[in-house]
């Protein structure tokens, strides 16, 4: 009989005495021994293998950490991206700060060579022999400049404009002028409007036709002028009651020799003119109002003498 038994059947007594519905007797009379050892063994290893029931709570921890991780690393690239884009606005700042604040646009001429500079609020400068200005890249939201030199300055209205030198300012909304600043020499004629003087001693309004000029550490001289503007800009240095050193300094600015003279000619008061476009035409108009000679003792040297 226990042989007769077909598939079915023992699948069915089978999970009956797993279920505990049939004893282990009547599984006895059922089935060989042989297979009712083996389901003894096969129970006994499902009685040892215990699934555990899910522990929701732990379960739920685990997700909401998972999330909290994927959450705080989204925030800390957005933090990182936020840092980076702020980093970057902080250059284009700095740098935006920087052409508006320093003087990064610097023009420098050569003996003997003019430049004229046509400044973004619409102002002009022209600038003289062996001078230098420098002044901002956006000039028309801080007009501020230094110069080194001689310029003549030809502004357009609007905001306080600036002319910075190492011996004093000069300050103006709207006039032309022309500045001298030199190591120990500064002087500053206004030839329409009116502009603002301020050195170490005291500060100067001038009006159309007023100049000073300041000799080093001396006092302020007052001198007055007639010309509609600078005659160096047509190619003529003039001079009024300027002592001889100053005056030779302004020519080796145009001519490329270096002149040699007594020093006692040096504080003689020059009063008059030289060409910029002829130098032995510009030394006998320097050497003879003054009874001076002069002699090339080579091609860079120049002596001046009784």
């Amino acid at each position: 009989m226990k042989d007769n038994l077909n598939t079915n059947e023992n699948k069915n007594f089978l999970s009956d005495w797993l279920a505990g519905s049939l004893s282990d007797e009547k599984l006895m009379e059922l089935v060989s021994e042989s297979d009712f050892q083996a389901y003894k063994k096969l129970k006994n290893t499902l009685d040892t293998y215990q699934v555990a029931s899910p522990d929701m709570d732990a379960n739920f921890q685990a997700i909401k950490s998972k999330l909290s991780i994927k959450k705080e690393k989204k925030q800390s690239r957005i933090i990182q991206l936020y840092r980076y884009s702020s980093v970057a606005a902080l250059l284009f700042l700095m740098i935006g700060l920087y052409h508006l604040i320093v003087f990064s646009n610097s023009i420098s001429t050569d003996i003997g060579k003019m430049a004229l500079i046509n400044l973004n609020d619409n102002s002009k400068v022209t600038l003289n022999a062996n001078s230098n200005i420098s002044y901002p890249s956006f000039f028309k939201f801080n007009r501020k400049l230094k110069l080194e030199g001689e310029a003549f300055f030809e502004v357009e209205k609007g905001e306080t404009f600036t002319v910075q030198t190492a011996q004093g300012t000069v300050q103006v909304f709207g006039t032309k002028f022309n500045v001298i600043v030199r190591s120990d020499y500064f002087e500053v004629h206004c030839y329409e409007g009116k502009v603002k003087v301020t050195t170490d001693k005291k500060a100067i309004f001038l009006l159309n036709g007023n100049g000073i000029r300041c000799y080093g550490n001396n006092s302020i001289e007052y001198n007055d002028i007639s010309e509609p503007k600078p005659q160096w800009i047509i190619g003529e240095s003039t001079f009024k009651n300027v002592p001889l050193k100053y005056v030779i300094q302004a020519f080796q600015n145009q001519y490329n020799y270096q002149m040699n003279y007594p020093e006692k000619f040096g504080l003689v008061q020059f009063t008059g003119s030289f060409t910029n476009k002829n130098i032995d035409v510009a030394l006998q108009s320097i050497c003879i109002p003054m009874r001076l000679k002069y002699s090339k003792t080579n091609s860079s040297k120049i002596l001046i003498s009784e």
